[in-house]
């Protein structure tokens, strides 16, 4: 192993630890428990070090964000490999996009994206900025992960769908928050799932029906 990859190796467990105190942190305190100190803290180094790894604290904010977003995309992959891609075609798309939706568990990541986030009449004006940036990321994994699958089909068509599907989570989590107050139980799993319906149908036969 030369020092290079040695160094590599070493940066991406810091760069793991910082993202993983960062988590822990806003899962217990919320946005405002989330300093550049208290993750140096808890991660067990420096604040020069944080620095090194995410410009500002945005920046840890956005990847940590991303990264529960990310779900939606890890969970299009194993419904996918778990059923055989139908005729390609955009009717397949939508069947495997929905598919993934609904075997994905999103309340638990909704429910700590909310509390990160914090109430709206308490949202810092730069959090449309970072859940802008965080849907775009996601957006453009799920992309790749769709036509990778459906290589044949109008990369249009793909946007258009993944766009749609991810717009419409946006909106629906809108909705689960006020319904729910973003709580991750049995009674806001049940909310999700009709919100969830309603957006599918209309993935499936349009909004005009």
């Amino acid at each position: 192993m030369t020092a290079s990859t040695v160094r590599d190796a070493q940066k991406a467990r810091t760069h793991r630890a910082l993202l993983d105190a960062a988590l822990a942190l806003t899962a217990e305190r919320g946005r405002p428990g989330l300093t550049v100190e208290a993750v140096a803290e808890r991660a067990g180094v420096s604040r020069r070090t944080v620095f090194n790894h995410f410009a500002t604290l945005d920046e840890i904010v956005l990847a940590a964000c991303t990264e529960m977003l990310d779900v939606l995309v890890d969970g299009f992959v194993e419904a996918a490999a778990a059923a055989p891609p139908g005729e390609p075609g955009l009717a397949a798309v939508v069947d495997d996009v929905v598919r993934a939706l609904h075997a994905t568990d999103l309340v638990g990541p909704m429910a700590y994206l909310t509390h990160v986030l914090g109430a709206p009449d308490q949202q810092d004006p730069r959090v449309e900025v970072i859940v802008d940036a965080a849907f775009g990321r996601c957006r453009r994994h799920m992309l790749g992960a769709v036509a990778d699958r459906y290589p044949g089909v109008d990369p249009l068509d793909v946007e258009l769908v993944v766009g749609s599907l991810l717009s419409g989570v946006h909106v629906l989590h809108g909705h689960w928050w006020e319904r729910t107050g973003a709580g991750d139980d049995a009674a806001s799993r049940r909310e999700w799932e009709r919100l969830l319906e309603r957006l599918t149908r209309a993935l499936r036969t349009g909004f005009g029906h």
